[in-house]
């Protein structure tokens, strides 16, 4: 009875270990050596499969970061030699050869946290080398390469090493994109940005503001006043050309780094610079040249070269040209043509004042004793009102080539007319003679001369050119973080908080504080009418010398992309 009873607890305690025993006991082969140390075995043993995208890989500490796609979670794998890992073809490949961004299926004992097998998903596809893309948008959907795609929070996108947001991948950046159809699982940047500034915007007392810089033909831009350009980050040969300014050098542009480029050793030439003055008909008109409104019949210095200018008046077609100035002095003569209800105004005045004239005469000639009294000044009065009766035969059109005959004719060092050809109001069949006659804007040696930009049925509709995106009325506000320096598209925009016109569509927002890394986001704007404000997360503090080596393994670690999000907001209200 005795040894019943002990057998029965030997079972008993036997069941026990059984049941209570780590599910590894039950996925594992114990083999116990004459040593008396237990080995277990981990081969071919998994409880649990995902599709899942490599997020980071740790071959010091023997371990893989994943996320699953389907929920946007993050879990960390332990690999060992038993661990089988395979490329897209099969073969078998080491966990060193893993790229972040990947899609994988694999295998693995939940309880213990260890892969079994890993295998690069046949299903997936990749598209690297991506430079034509748009990721930022209200729908969830993204452009690469032309093509539209499905993108949430749950995408993984990687930023050197850091899980980052949409609105920090900027145009300049290139990128490695994976995918299982229209579905993205990650986005990787492969070839992140710099920025790009000027040591001083002026050289010589010459402002460079207006010249183009160009980096490679990879950026080409004009120059803007506290200039910070996006740049890919790389090597660079770049030069500066305009306003007389002749630079060139190499810079080498590192990721997430401003290089400050030296102009103070730039080759700057006096830029050569006319006087031209203006004298329209009629003189109540109004000049534009570049834009901004000038003064008829007093000198204007504009630099040699081309300039765009404007001519409009109240009753009349208004014209635009490209004022050519080569000369130190030059006066130009620019008559407008009156509108069609102008013109029969005019027509029927002149009509009238012939009338009177002739009245006139005919009175004169029934008074014998006047006449013999004024015989010479009576010749010179018919020949006056002669040419006056021929000269309200002619068209406005024959009156404006011959002031721009006049004007060619005494044209000299000093003076320059307008082209015939260069009149939008001209009439076709009398531009080609007053061509001919060599009217003063056509020539090359004139200080100044004008050439056609539109043609007359276009001339109302180009007085003034308006931004479709421009949202007139409405306004954006940056809020925070404050006292940041905010370029936008890297043109200087002030200091936060700062507001200015809502203009839509997508942009390039950079943030610069002394003392914190520069940043940059991407943002769209709107159409909608209605102020918005944006707050974008605070900026980093610049590292130290003795930091840099502290750099946190588990850079990523949240779920969904960047600590901070971006936040804006829009206010429906009525215009500021």
């Amino acid at each position: 009875m005795k040894k019943t009873f002990q057998n029965f607890f030997i079972l008993l305690f036997a069941l026990a270990f059984a049941l209570f025993r780590p599910i590894s006991a039950f996925a594992s082969d114990v083999v116990i050596n004459e040593d008396e140390k237990v080995r277990v075995s981990l081969l071919a043993k998994y409880d649990s499969a995902d599709t899942a995208v490599v997020k980071q890989v740790n071959t010091y500490s023997q371990t893989i970061q994943f996320r699953n796609h389907d929920v946007g979670k993050n879990y960390t794998l332990s690999y060992d030699n038993t661990s089988m890992i395979y490329d897209i073809h099969g073969e078998p490949m080491s966990a060193s050869m893993l790229e972040v961004g990947q899609v994988v299926n694999i295998t693995f004992l939940k309880g213990v946290k260890h892969l079994n097998s890993l295998c690069v998903s046949r299903d997936a596809w990749v598209e690297g080398g991506v430079t034509d893309f748009s990721l930022v948008s209200d729908d969830e959907t993204a452009k690469i390469n032309g093509t539209v795609f499905h993108i949430t929070p749950k995408t993984l996108i990687i930023s050197d090493g850091q899980a980052v947001n949409p609105e920090d991948i900027l145009a300049t950046d290139t990128l490695r994109v994976s995918g299982i159809d229209k579905e993205l699982y990650s986005i990787v940047v492969t070839k992140g940005h710099g920025y790009v500034s000027l040591s001083s915007e002026t050289v010589n007392d010459r402002s460079l503001v207006g010249a183009w810089i160009e980096l490679d033909k990879e950026v080409i831009r004009k120059i803007t006043p506290h200039m910070l350009i996006s740049a890919p980050e790389g090597s660079y040969n770049v030069s500066i050309m305009g306003n007389g300014a002749k630079f060139s050098s190499e810079i080498i542009v590192n990721r997430n780094e401003e290089t400050v480029i030296d102009t103070s050793v730039a080759e700057v030439e006096k830029i050569k610079e006319g006087n031209v003055t203006f004298v329209v008909t009629p003189s109540e008109s109004r000049v534009f040249v570049d834009g901004n409104e000038v003064l008829t019949e007093v000198p204007h210095s504009y630099t040699y070269g081309k300039h765009k200018l404007h001519v409009m008046a109240e009753g009349y077609e208004p014209q635009d040209h490209i004022l050519k100035v080569a000369e130190p002095d030059a006066t130009l003569f620019i008559d407008l043509e009156a509108k069609e209800g102008t013109k029969e105004k005019d027509a029927a005045e002149e009509a009238s004042s012939v009338e009177e004239e002739n009245s006139a005469e005919e009175e004169s000639s029934a008074a014998p004793s006047e006449a013999t009294h004024a015989t010479s000044t009576g010749e010179w009065y018919d020949d006056l009102v002669n040419e006056n009766a021929a000269n309200s035969g002619k068209s406005k059109s024959e009156k404006k080539n011959s002031a721009a005959k006049a004007s060619s004719s005494s044209s000299s060092g000093s003076t320059a007319g307008v082209d015939s050809e260069a009149a939008a109001t001209t009439a076709s069949s009398e531009a080609s003679s007053s061509k001919d006659t060599g009217t003063g804007g056509g020539n090359n040696s004139d200080a100044a001369s004008t050439s056609n930009t539109s043609d007359t049925s276009d001339s109302s509709n180009s007085e003034s050119t308006v931004d479709e995106n421009v949202i007139s009325g409405y306004k954006v506000t940056f809020d925070e973080p404050i006292g940041a320096e905010v370029y936008m598209d890297g043109n200087y925009v002030g200091i936060m908080p700062v507001s200015f016109a809502k203009t839509a569509g997508q942009h390039m927002v950079t943030l610069q504080k002394e003392g914190y890394e520069t940043k940059s986001y991407t943002i769209h704007i709107d159409k909608e009418k209605s102020n918005v404000t944006y707050t974008f997360p605070n900026l980093v503090p610049v590292k130290k010398a003795d930091e840099g080596n502290e750099e946190n393994n588990n850079s990523g670690n949240n779920n969904t992309g960047s600590e901070s999000d971006i936040k804006h907001e829009e206010v429906s209200g009525g215009q500021p």
